[in-house]
């Protein structure tokens, strides 16, 4: 007995069969490799936050004392908190082809760019309630560059009673105006956080790629 078989589809039918019957284990696997993303990127972001020289300063350094924050440590653990919890991923609807080829794409976002999930929020500021004030330093180490900020001050180091800190206070000074110091200062394109953000960049990097590579 003889038998002949014909394939009635041409190529490019085929192929786009075999692209939609992989459509949703391309879904699948894009939706599971997304949350192992979400869920290991806030580590990296972490871990460059926390080297940075900025959060050394801050935590128990000049900046500590030149921005009057008492409470640095819990201070920075609530930004960190923040910003890990802004790790948002999201990806494009699995596409077919004509040419019978899957197409997708995601994206992740960490930080605003504006910084507004931060500079909103009590961790931004440093409020004297005596006084009757709160100092928006963040916004000033951030955003404001080497500006003057304070006119007709600049700050003393050494113990004092009337410090924040207990360690300087700013004390009037002719002729002179308090800035963040240069070495620290930023603006919106670059400042501690794009700083840290791009010292990680190869981490990133090869922690998405070994993600997607399973």
């Amino acid at each position: 007995m003889k038998v002949s078989l014909k394939i009635l589809e041409s190529n490019k039918q085929i192929s786009l069969m075999i692209g939609k019957a992989l459509q949703n284990q391309v879904d699948k696997f894009m939706s599971n490799s997304l949350k192992i993303i979400e869920k290991g990127l806030p580590d990296i972001l972490t871990r460059a936050i926390e080297t940075s020289p900025e959060y050394y300063a801050i935590l128990s350094g000049d900046l500590k004392y030149e921005l009057g924050i008492p409470n640095s440590a819990s201070v920075l653990q609530g930004l960190i908190n923040t910003w890990t919890r802004g790790v948002v991923t999201s990806y494009s609807p699995v596409v077919i082809l004509s040419s019978g080829q899957i197409k997708t794409s995601f994206s992740v976002s960490m930080v605003r760019a504006d910084f507004s999930d931060v500079l909103s929020t009590s961790y931004a500021f440093v409020y004297d309630y005596k006084r009757g004030y709160a100092l928006p330093w963040l916004k000033w180490l951030l955003l404001d560059g080497t500006m003057p900020i304070v006119n007709g001050y600049e700050v003393e180091f050494g113990p004092n009673p009337r410090s924040r800190t207990g360690m300087a206070i700013m004390v009037e000074t002719t002729g002179k105006a308090w800035n963040v110091p240069a070495n620290y200062a930023g603006n919106a394109n670059d400042n501690w956080i794009t700083r840290a953000i791009r010292s990680s960049e190869r981490d990133i990097e090869k922690f998405i790629q070994k993600v997607l590579q399973k």
